[in-house]
């Protein structure tokens, strides 16, 4: 599937484990539902299709009823939920960091909490500071549904604790970080919501594609997105970049196996927009008096583009949310590629 595919990390608490999270896996608006928590009202099939039945990776899951309470485990599952018109009842993230970690969530899970405001949907406690799942606190939340990240579930007998507390639903793949479209489908599955997921996935691939229109010759511009460490570049998953119409440097790894490159071979950055984080501000001034670095065509060019820790998240938790905030980040610099 055309879509970006990340694989998402997450440091103590939430928020610490959301620098993690970014750090380890780039190195390996949808309007909010408004019935309140848990609210999943005018579904594609209006509640009368359950019990449905998901296939996960770890074999199918079946949902007896239309949910009422849905926990999600992660950026990307709260993404998924609210632009598919549900509102959790309960979000592994930090409130207090959340306008760093994930700034596009704000808004919407501020409206998902109802009066009690952001406060009422945010549970930290959810995941650990490694970002391992607490099943009491999992289960202290009363979910009837769980949407969790795929790395989360990755061994049969975490996938069959948490799914005994109630049906747990990831994509049906063994990826660490499945496509993005993928993610929404499995979701939507769940919920009886695949129309609506499919119209979703339309519209943002004909949004990114509508801004790398604007550029002649789009599908022959090259990108890369790396991070860069104090020894050297590490490649991330930039097929975020493919929905613009770009295509990917010759080395750059989107399958996130190839090893790193090292600073001598900084000049192998040379794709015409490159995105690079720098995790400390530290090594953003290094890059900043590097002459090799400055000598980069996309340095140059003016089409370089410096990630925070919000968009290393966003490029590693892609849904439609973060897709639409993503988009709003790079279209000055995919503009001026011209």
């Amino acid at each position: 599937m055309t879509g970006a595919h990340r694989r998402t990390a997450r440091l103590g608490g939430v928020g610490a484990a959301a620098g993690l999270l970014a750090a380890l896996l780039v190195g390996c608006g949808a309007d909010a539902g408004a019935g309140g928590p848990g609210a999943a009202e005018g579904g594609d099939g209006g509640g009368g299709a359950y019990p449905i039945t998901v296939a996960t990776a770890q074999g199918e899951v079946t949902i007896g009823s239309a949910p009422e309470r849905v926990v999600a485990l992660g950026f990307s599952p709260a993404d998924e939920l609210i632009s598919l018109g549900v509102d959790p009842v309960a979000v592994a993230v930090d409130p207090a960091t959340l306008e760093e970690d994930a700034p596009w969530l704000v808004g919407p899970l501020t409206e998902a909490g109802g009066e009690g405001g952001l406060e009422a949907v945010t549970a930290p406690e959810l995941v650990t500071g490694d970002g391992g799942v607490d099943l009491e606190a999992v289960a202290n939340a009363r979910p009837d549904l769980i949407i969790a990240e795929a790395y989360q579930v990755q061994d049969a007998a975490a996938f069959e604790r948490l799914n005994a507390i109630a049906p747990t639903v990831t994509p049906d793949t063994d990826a660490l970080n499945p496509d993005w479209d993928e993610r929404l489908l499995s979701t939507a599955a769940a919920l009886d919501r695949t129309e609506r997921a499919q119209e979703l996935i339309a519209d943002l691939e004909a949004e990114f594609a509508e801004v790398g229109a604007q550029v002649p010759g789009i599908g022959e511009r090259t990108y890369q997105w790396v991070r860069a460490d104090e020894t050297g570049y590490v490649f991330g998953n930039g097929s975020l970049f493919d929905l613009f119409g770009m295509r990917p440097a010759e080395n750059q790894d989107n399958t996130q196996t190839a090893a790193s490159l090292s600073l001598e071979n900084t000049a192998d950055l040379d794709a015409d927009l490159l995105a690079v984080w720098a995790p400390s501000g530290e090594r953003r001034e290094e890059l900043e008096s590097d002459p090799l670095f400055q000598e980069l065509p996309s340095v140059e060019a003016g089409t370089v583009y410096f990630a925070g820790l919000d968009f290393a998240n966003a490029i590693n938790s892609p849904a439609p949310i973060s897709l639409r905030w993503l988009r709003d980040e790079l279209a000055p610099v995919v503009g001026a590629l011209e």
